[in-house]
């Protein structure tokens, strides 16, 4: 099974590697731009959560809570 699924992505490799060959754009442009994009987004979604203020539980009775 493993030498199955080896050579499935050995294929994909090949298949994926051709088209950016022929769409004029390597590889390794690919990836780079992947990580500009993955970097960018990572930037764009960098929120500042105020901190949360603790307050003391209070206990509610059974007649309280009526």
């Amino acid at each position: 099974m493993s030498d199955f699924m080896l050579d499935a992505v050995q294929a994909e490799v090949a298949y994926r590697t051709e088209q950016l060959r022929r769409a004029g754009r390597s590889a390794w442009v690919d990836r780079a731009d992947r990580l500009g994009r993955r970097l960018r987004a990572r930037w764009a979604t960098e929120v500042k959560v105020p901190e949360q203020e603790r307050r003391a539980a209070e206990r509610v009775t059974a007649d309280q809570a009526r």
